[in-house]
């Protein structure tokens, strides 16, 4: 679920910020780690963690990227029909 290129070499196709945050939410319980740990990690608070992983169409691409760093995820764009 994470990318082509994470440790379970599968890829999901991000269409809205829920995906998004499921895919976080699943990335953090793989790794072990409570909200406030992740928060820790990235330089964010427990909330931005919990707002990111229930799809908050609000959440910072800035913070988001940081929280994506910490766990291994990359976000990839692609053009055209992908």
């Amino acid at each position: 679920m994470l990318s082509k290129f994470s440790r379970t070499g599968s890829l999901t196709v991000l269409t809205d910020v829920s995906t998004l945050g499921a895919a976080v939410r699943q990335a953090r319980k793989v790794h072990g780690l409570t909200q406030a740990d992740l928060a820790g990690l990235a330089g964010t608070g427990p909330r931005f963690i919990s707002e990111l992983e229930r799809g908050k169409d609000s959440t910072e691409l800035g913070k988001v990227m940081d929280v994506l760093a910490v766990l291994g995820l990359r976000l990839l764009l692609a053009g055209g029909d992908a």
